[in-house]
């Protein structure tokens, strides 16, 4: 049976592999970064951090899962928190946001679901598929789109 001895080691090769380059991405953390986040989510787990730019500066996006929620973070080097989008359930999407979509894509079913808070603004990024295609949309909380 050498065809599971070589599945078993490429599993556990990849499993190694995936754990040294998680732990090497957080690593690469700002120091304030990697400790506001770990106080606000002391339980989360890191999948994948990035170096981008918004507006000319430099801020890090953290896709982290805490638990079975999963939620991507931007944070400046100071390490404030300038984005959180946690990715929720189409079913957990405020009736006014549903009925916003309802109004824009008629019979579009809604398929994915993100809710991203910019300070005091939440924002709901949802996913609406009809006849086979795909649409993104951005709705405030009462239904109201945003572009």
């Amino acid at each position: 049976m050498p065809s599971r001895m070589v599945i078993a080691v490429l599993t556990l090769l990849l499993a190694a592999g995936t754990g040294s380059a998680a732990a090497q991405r957080s690593d690469s953390l700002p120091p304030a970064i990697a400790t506001a986040f770990r106080q606000a989510y002391p339980g989360a787990r890191i999948l994948n951090v990035s170096r981008e730019r918004r507006d000319g500066k430099v801020v890090y996006e953290i896709e982290s899962q805490d638990g079975p929620a999963r939620r991507d973070l931007i944070y400046d080097l100071a390490g404030q928190t300038l984005e959180i989008e946690d990715i929720i359930p189409p079913d957990s999407v405020p009736a006014a946001v549903r009925a916003g979509l309802e109004r824009d894509m008629k019979g579009a079913t809604l398929v994915g679901a993100e809710r991203v808070t910019r300070g005091s603004v939440v924002l709901y990024e949802v996913e609406a598929r009809r006849g086979g295609r795909s649409r993104y949309l951005t709705y405030d909380p009462d239904g109201v789109r945003k572009e």
